[in-house]
């Protein structure tokens, strides 16, 4: 028990000042994921990646944010892994891999594509305590709700591990491992000035299964499976 309660209060505080980037690794209160694949596992999550004019819009506001915090104070997401998590897998045998790509297309079949608009900032679980910075999602989000609940059933039918929290469509700018009283401060009132911000649209039309891959220098993602929703309106 202690050894992972250090883990679990210490190791986010001594990665930040070590300069390492191990996205992932806690969820947004600090808890330790189930990650760390075994040599014939690997770890999977699905998401849905944004244009890069959306991530662009993004990069400027954070090189904004990025002023007067201290260095290294957050570790923001690299441009190219933007994206929104429908359904994190974990670490997953590799010879369960074909499964869980028979029912993704099966849970996507019927789901068009959808209007999605990204507007606002704001940071989990509250600005007391920010452990993760993000851009959220707005208009009509029913589609995007409707394509999780198809993917997380058909993964739960499967026999595959479930999500353990409510899904709140989101994008992950950047991870905040330690913070101080003051920065906290300067964080929430530029978060607050950022809540109206509209970063654009885009049409979200494919689904992709990744396999991310940690290492001290950040993770690495792949695509393991890219699959394409229905254009018929």
């Amino acid at each position: 028990m202690v050894p992972f309660l250090w883990l679990r209060l210490a190791a986010p505080r001594l990665v930040s000042k070590a300069g390492l980037d191990l996205d992932g690794w806690f969820d947004a209160l600090g808890r330790a994921r189930r990650l760390c694949p075994k040599p014939k596992q690997k770890r999977l999550f699905v998401g849905i990646f944004p244009p890069a004019s959306i991530v662009t819009r993004l990069q400027a506001v954070v090189a904004a944010l990025e002023k007067g915090l201290p260095a290294r104070a957050i570790r923001w997401t690299r441009p190219e892994q933007v994206h929104l998590t429908l359904h994190f897998l974990g670490a997953i045998e590799t010879g369960r891999i074909p499964e869980i790509e028979s029912a993704l297309v099966a849970a996507c079949g019927g789901h068009r594509r959808s209007r999605v608009r990204v507007a606002g900032l704001g940071c989990f679980p509250n600005p007391r305590r920010p452990r993760i910075l993000w851009a959220g999602l707005a208009g009509n989000l029913r589609p995007v709700e409707g394509l999780q609940k198809a993917v997380e059933a058909g993964f739960l039918a499967a026999g595959f591990p479930g999500e353990d929290r409510p899904f709140h469509p989101h994008l992950t700018i950047g991870r905040v491992p330690e913070l101080n009283v003051a920065g906290r401060e300067q964080l929430a009132a530029a978060l607050a000035g950022e809540q109206e911000r509209d970063f654009g649209e885009w049409e979200a039309g494919r689904v992709d299964l990744m396999e991310s891959v940690l290492s001290p220098q950040g993770a690495a993602y792949s695509a393991l499976k890219s699959i394409a929703l229905d254009d018929n309106q």
